[in-house]
């Protein structure tokens, strides 16, 4: 029998497995100890979630392909929808004040915000995150909880005692501050700790590589225009820009050090211009830190100027790393 993950063919030690229920307990330990998270099995073609494995024999099986997913995808995931959920709220407080809201539209915004703390609860235990420990313009991440639960409150509050008075004034200045913490939380070390411990297949890897080279380009295009947003006053143009650059060295960070352990590549010793690719990938972790940190403290000229002149030179040569890379790869 064949044991693949997610299509790749491995090899794992089986000693005593009789069944496919057998063999999926032991692979659930080999991802558990690699962060990853088993979501179902595809025996010779068909396919079972976790729940209906079903207890047969592994005689007669041909290839047992189990289907996981890393936590850090999942915690990544989670964010990135949150992010793109908060753009929808602030769209929609626009809406509401140019021509008023429903009781239904209220209570899915209700519904929508309770589902933005159990994102707080579920990445911080992920990442092994204490939110009040966190800080944000001068306030941990408890205070931006606290602040939620209060519009959800007084939303409540207003379809309870009386719809027909004026929908009570919300500000979307708080969805603006959610969306860059949880972009905090995308570049925090926790998350990379996750990232190195979450491992992809092989050729998902190389896939990753290729497709990081291919936008390379575009990404320093979107970082040049992301300085000129913030030099020119259009803070949320400029932010959504960079969301989208911190989504780029999500991909790119997390490529890299999985590929270390899966290729048995030290990073230390892919070298340009005598500095190594684990140095690369620190410096820019450590620049990102820094931009997050002039962003808190809505210093916009800096900012612009982190982006243009230090995060623009750093990404420059990422491609000669990443062929590099696919050479030692492929050969």
């Amino acid at each position: 029998m064949e044991i693949q993950i997610n299509n790749y063919p491995v090899e794992i030690e089986l000693e005593d497995e009789k069944t496919i229920k057998d063999v999926v307990d032991s692979i659930s330990q080999w991802a558990n100890s690699r962060a990853l998270i088993f979501i179902g099995i595809d025996i010779d073609g068909n396919y079972f979630g976790l729940e209906e494995i079903p207890d047969l024999s592994i005689e007669g099986v041909s290839v047992l392909n189990c289907l996981v997913q890393s936590r850090a995808d999942v915690v990544y995931e989670t964010l990135n929808e949150a992010i793109i959920y908060c753009d929808k709220v602030i769209d929609y407080m626009v809406e509401i004040r140019q021509q008023g809201a429903d009781a239904d539209e209220l209570e899915d915004l209700v519904s929508g915000m309770e589902w933005l703390q159990e994102v707080f609860s579920t990445v911080s235990h992920l990442l092994n995150m204490d939110m009040s420990e966190i800080n944000f313009r001068d306030k941990n991440v408890n205070y931006y909880v606290d602040l939620l639960v209060e519009m959800k409150r007084t939303i409540n509050t207003f379809l309870a005692e009386n719809q027909e008075n004026e929908i009570p004034h919300l500000d979307d200045t708080l969805f603006h501050n959610l969306k860059e913490i949880y972009a905090i939380f995308m570049v925090s070390e926790e998350m990379k700790r996750l990232i190195t411990e979450s491992i992809d297949s092989p050729d998902t890897l190389i896939v990753s590589l290729k497709d990081i080279r291919t936008v390379l380009p575009e990404q320093i295009k979107n970082l040049e225009e992301t300085a000129v947003a913030y030099q020119t006053g259009k803070d949320d143009e400029a932010a959504e820009k960079l969301f989208q650059f911190i989504d780029f060295m999500f991909s790119f960070t997390r490529t890299c050090y999985q590929i270390a352990p899966v290729f048995n590549i030290d990073l230390r010793e892919i070298v340009i211009d005598d500095v190594s690719l684990d140095d690369k990938n620190r410096e820019l972790q450590s620049l990102l830190h820094d931009t997050l940190e002039v962003m808190e403290n809505n210093d916009m000229i800096s900012l612009a100027d982190i982006l243009e002149y230090e995060i623009m030179e750093s990404i420059n040569n990422i491609d000669k790393y990443i062929e590099i890379l696919l050479e030692n790869i492929i050969d």
